[in-house]
Order: structure tokens, then C-alpha cells, then sequence
């Protein structure tokens, strides 16, 4: 459930307003100083103090619900100039950065909290001539082994020679296995486990 501030509540529910809805796009890029803040607005703006550079941003529909892939969106930021290309080519198209999306009401600049924030991650990026194309969504929690460590009988973890295995030998590899093994009792395989 979205908690709005009251201030948001007003304006949301008002027949007419001169003011917008503002949406800011933060990227935190590695490798950068500071994150890259886009705002979809004709000027830039001062929010939680930071600024926030004016730039066309659009928002497609969230894909893929048809629970066989992970839901994306594509958040496009405008490539007119090349200005955001450039950085994306430095950078390996941000791949796996951070991407905050917030929104703010233009005439409550000074509230801190955000009326509404979602956090992603840069899945793919795409680009031509007029936009930067990010899809962006949830981390794929299943591209990572869990838990870390498998138990596996007959076989050691460690590789020859690296600080867990221990030995600084000059005898031929192992292949991780305990009739191999140059420091038995340092061998970490499963020795106890029954095969199936």
C-alpha cells in the first residue's frame, strides 16, 4: 500500500493544478562519482539536495507477467546528441547498475520523501539515434548459487594450491579428490556422505 503525504493527497485529488508530478530517475553507475539524476520536466530542479537535470524520459508497460520470465519495464532517456550513449559505451551499458524511480510534486520540492519510489536494476540496454532503451527489473536472484557451498562427496572445494587447500609444494595437481589430495588432513570433501 502506498503511503502519500498529505501534501501529495491535496494535489493528486485537485480538479485543476498548475504544477506536475514530477518523475526523477536516479543511476547509480559504477565506476561514476556521483549517480546520474534525470528529471522528465522543461527545466531542472533542486530536490533533497541534489540537482536533478531536465531530460525526455518516457516509461513503457511493465511486460512479461505471465510468470515464466522476471517483469521488466523499458525506461527510455533520450539519445539526442549522444550524450547518454557516450557514457553508456564507457560503461558497459550500466549493465546491472542501480536504478531508483521516484516521484515528486513540483510545488513540494521541499518535502525530502518521495510520494512514490521503486527500485530496479538495468537488465539490457539498447540504443539508436533518438533513445537510450533500458529494460530494467528485478535482481535474478537465480543467476546466484544458494546456498554457496554444495556438499559433494569425494571432492574438495578448494583450488590446488589457493589458501584454503594449503599446500605450497611442488608436487603435481590434484584433481580434488582424497586419493589425490597432498594434505589430507586438510582435504575438505565430504568424506562421510553415502552415495545414492
Amino acid at each position: 500500500m502506498l503511503n502519500w503525504s498529505l501534501a501529495g493527497i491535496l494535489e493528486k485529488n485537485k480538479l485543476a493544478n498548475d504544477a506536475p508530478f514530477l518523475l526523477l530517475v536516479q543511476l547509480d553507475v559504477p565506476g561514476l562519482a556521483e549517480p546520474i539524476r534525470l528529471v522528465r520536466n522543461n527545466e531542472d530542479i533542486a530536490w533533497n539536495g541534489h540537482s536533478w537535470i531536465r531530460f525526455p524520459i518516457d516509461l513503457d508497460k511493465i511486460t512479461s507477467e505471465d510468470g515464466k520470465e522476471l517483469p521488466s519495464v523499458s525506461l527510455k532517456v533520450s539519445n539526442v546528441g549522444g550524450m547518454v550513449q557516450t557514457y553508456v559505451q564507457q560503461h558497459k551499458g550500466f549493465c546491472d547498475a542501480p536504478v531508483k524511480l521516484m516521484i515528486v510534486h513540483a510545488a513540494h520540492l521541499d518535502n525530502p520523501v518521495p510520494e512514490f519510489e521503486m527500485d530496479y536494476i538495468i537488465i539490457k540496454t539498447d540504443y539508436d539515434e533518438q533513445w537510450v532503451t533500458f529494460n530494467i527489473g528485478a535482481s535474478n536472484d537465480h543467476s546466484f548459487r544458494f546456498p554457496f557451498w554444495r556438499y559433494i562427496r569425494d571432492f574438495c572445494p578448494h583450488y590446488f594450491k589457493d589458501i584454503m587447500c594449503g599446500y605450497a609444494g611442488n608436487e603435481e595437481p590434484c584433481d580434488n579428490t582424497l586419493s589425490t589430495c597432498q594434505i589430507r588432513e586438510r582435504y575438505n570433501g565430504e568424506k562421510g556422505m553415502q552415495s545414492a
